[in-house]
């Protein structure tokens, strides 16, 4: 398997499109850490990461963004506020007047 992925062009094109992916993931991963963690800053986000993600301080920035906006780190998870109230996960707030 190793012969065949780096002697021959079909490996080489295998392993250079695994490779884009893997640097395309790597480089979204503030926007999809925004998009996972419900920021509602995740246009602002993806916009600062595409225009100055190639540089490392626009990268972290925008790491540091995405992970500081979320809903705490829940990842969907109640609250300590939702079960002391006794509110189903399931169930909307409705906002109060």
């Amino acid at each position: 398997m190793l012969r065949w992925l780096t002697q021959t062009s079909s490996g080489f094109v295998l392993a250079l499109v695994v490779g884009i992916v893997l640097l395309a993931v790597l480089y979204l991963l503030p926007v999809i850490l925004a998009y996972s963690l419900g920021s509602a800053h995740t246009k602002g986000i993806l916009i600062l990461d595409l225009a100055l993600g190639w540089t490392v301080l626009g990268w972290l920035i925008a790491l540091i963004w995405a992970i500081i906006s979320g809903n705490g780190g829940s990842f969907d998870e109640l609250t300590e506020n939702d079960l002391s109230s006794g509110q189903q996960h399931n169930e909307r707030k409705e906002p109060t007047l």
